[in-house]
């Protein structure tokens, strides 16, 4: 029928066996839907399968944007006139050479301006250094706890029946985990939010393979009329004035329950933006995008849309996004840095509306807004290289660029999914750390728009981690016993501080071990930093199934052995130099304490910290537990009625949380 999507009927194509509920096969076969107000049923039940329509006139589509769906993604960066992610040697050279100038320009220009010489230095170059941090933290902490305390105000004051903009809430996946993906679509039927007027699962594959997913989803929503769709096409390929697009994302948008697409595989990017389209075409007001290994509070969608109705110059916000596999000590220390990325860093950032990156597992955009920037935000390139990685963090630059605030709720909370490997989180906080480098123009076209605190922001990730670089390699290749030891005591001075904060608003003892992720830090975040900078131009390490992870490639290694050989040739070159103390100016006071107290006093902090450590490891059973990922969603979410109360009061801890 003229202006409908043909669909084929042929048995070739009913290739997921899911239960049929409502409307029997027989009934379905022979009818053509007649309108998109018809179509769903038949879609739905009958599973079908779409099939692409012959080509629209030429007029309609530039042959740049007619993508075969079995295109490779060099293909598709071909087709829009970019290259593949292969960059030519001499590229990689230069940009490897102009970063490592980079890196040692601040060196170079104070050697050449004050003739400064790499010495051990007296020990108030490590101390300077650790006041430095504290200063910054407590200035994070005071701008944190005045947005924590703005919050709970406006919640505090909000009306019990107050609703606010309607959403659709947008998840992705790629072959993920069942038992995640089962638990991620159970939190998403729980949603409590009235106005919330879609929920859509947009599957990246749609091979055998991909199947699975399909199936979850219509076990989880089999009792609500959900439906699957099974383009061959991508929205992102074809023009918004398309036939087949418009019919395709008429279709979905008109249908009343839940959604699941199954599209070609491309990319998160490529997923998200079918899902932008179809909301857009519902006239859905706001997105809330999450990803298929996150569990969402059932208040969240509210609490999110409550962060939007601020103010009509807000145009995105996040929440907290909490670790749930906390059974490894990578996994754990890094659920203890999600707390203090969220609620210190972002809630400092959200009290000058200026946040930089709403995280991918949990985030609301306005769809007036994401209606403008999604087609460049889907076709981003870096040195004429489509990027697959960063997604979130350049929406929420695109956002910022447009002259809009983006805010942070506590009471906005979600559980995910993080490395449990060490090589494997290295890689993670590679290809987060890629994605901050890329952004940089961006934020600095947009920063005369907004807060001075985004200016700072910006500068303090740059500058800190090139501080440490310098004091550390300073101190193990030329500093003493005495430098070395009252840098770590800097560092465990900060740590004191986070702990006592975090402990006082959670009054979660977990935070004890905050110090300890300081080591993780240094000796796995750093690397990846300077690796990430050096290799800019890779774009290998996109989007990834779970199921088919594989970190034994090579230059998963490079960043961490090349730092830890530096860090052991720096210690074990010359250990005779820890026995010597660095020399005190005329008329320099000695400090207070002997190197040797300092020296005794850390060695008996560190071996106290290991056995607390592992005793709490042992405790709480969280190794046994969550390692392989076997809990369920009712563990985590049903056990209580929820995270947050919704007077703003204080929330009720779930089971599974320690």
């Amino acid at each position: 029928m003229d202006g409908q999507l043909p669909i084929s009927h042929s048995k070739d194509h009913m290739n997921l066996t899911v239960p049929m509920t409502t409307v029997g096969i027989k009934e379905l076969h022979g009818r053509s839907p007649s309108s998109p107000d018809h179509s769903p049923n038949d879609i739905g039940f009958d599973d079908k399968t779409f099939q692409q329509a012959p080509a629209v006139s030429a007029t309609l589509i530039p042959p740049s944007l007619l993508v075969p769906a079995s295109s490779t993604s060099s293909d598709v960066a071909r087709s829009f006139g970019l290259k593949s992610s292969h960059v030519s040697i001499w590229k990689k050279g230069a940009w490897i050479l102009f970063t490592m100038g980079i890196f040692l320009l601040p060196y170079i220009v104070l050697k050449a301006c004050f003739h400064i010489q790499v010495s051990a230095g007296a020990w108030q170059t490590s101390v300077t250094y650790g006041m430095l941090m504290a200063l910054d933290f407590m200035a994070v902490i005071s701008f944190s706890a005045l947005n924590r305390r703005k919050v709970n105000n406006r919640v505090k004051k909000r009306d019990p029946h107050w609703v606010g903009v309607s959403t659709g809430i947008l998840a992705v996946g790629y072959r993920e985990d069942p038992i995640l993906l089962e638990g991620c679509l159970k939190s998403l039927r729980a949603v409590r939010y009235q106005r919330n007027q879609r929920v859509m699962l947009v599957v990246d594959g749609n091979e055998t393979q991909d199947e699975y997913m399909a199936q979850v989803f219509m076990k989880v929503f089999e009792s609500q009329g959900a439906a699957i769709f099974r383009p061959d096409f991508l929205c992102m390929d074809r023009l918004a004035n398309d036939k087949d697009r418009q019919n395709l994302v008429r279709q979905i948008a008109y249908h009343p329950g839940p959604v699941c697409v199954m599209q070609p595989h491309r990319g998160k990017r490529s997923a998200m933006y079918t899902g932008f389209a179809v909301l857009l075409q519902q006239g859905i007001e706001s997105v809330v995008v999450t990803d298929s290994d996150t569990y969402l509070d059932p208040h969240v969608c509210r609490e999110l849309a409550f962060a939007l109705a601020e103010s009509p110059i807000v145009g995105a916000a996040t929440g907290d996004v909490r670790i749930y596999n906390t059974g490894t000590w990578v996994s754990f220390l890094s659920s203890l840095r999600y707390w203090f990325a969220f609620n210190l860093e972002r809630g400092a950032q959200s009290y000058h509306s200026v946040v930089n990156c709403v995280s991918g597992p949990l985030g609301i955009y306005r769809m007036s807004i994401v209606s403008e920037v999604m087609d460049n935000w889907v076709r981003q390139s870096f040195l004429d290289v489509l990027c697959t990685y960063g997604d979130d963090r350049h929406l929420t630059n695109l956002v910022l660029r447009e002259g809009f605030k983006v805010k942070f709720s506590h009471y906005a909370i979600c559980y995910t999914d993080t490395p449990i490997r060490f090589i494997a989180w290295v890689t993670q906080q590679t290809r987060w750390s890629k994605s901050f480098f890329r952004e940089i123009p961006i934020q600095l076209g947009c920063m005369h728009l907004h807060s001075p605190w985004m200016t700072y922001a910006l500068l303090y990730q740059l500058v800190y981690p090139m501080m440490m670089i310098y004091n550390l390699v300073n101190c193990i290749y030329f500093g003493t016993g005495s430098q070395i030891s009252w840098w770590l005591v800097s560092i465990v001075f900060v740590g004191i501080l986070k702990t006592a904060y975090a402990i006082r608003i959670t009054g979660d003892k977990k935070f004890f071990f905050t110090t300890i992720y300081g080591f993780l830090y240094m000796l796995g975040y750093v690397p990846a930093k300077i690796f990430a900078a050096l290799t800019l131009y890779d774009n290998s390490w996109g989007t990834s199934a779970r199921l088919i992870r594989n970190f034994t490639q090579l230059q998963n290694y490079i960043a961490p052995v090349t730092w830890g050989s530096i860090l052991f040739f720096g210690i074990f070159h010359n250990p005779a130099r820890y026995t010597q103390h660095a020399p005190l100016a005329e008329g320099q006071s000695p400090p207070i304490f002997s190197d040797a107290f300092v020296v005794q006093a850390l060695l008996v902090l560190a071996l106290a910290y290991l056995i607390a450590f592992f005793w709490y490891f042992i405790r709480t059973g969280i190794l046994t537990r969550d390692f392989k990922r076997d809990f369920t969603y009712e563990e985590l979410f049903e056990s209580t009625e929820s995270y947050v109360n919704i007077d703003g009061g204080k929330r009720k801890v779930a089971r599974f949380e320690v």
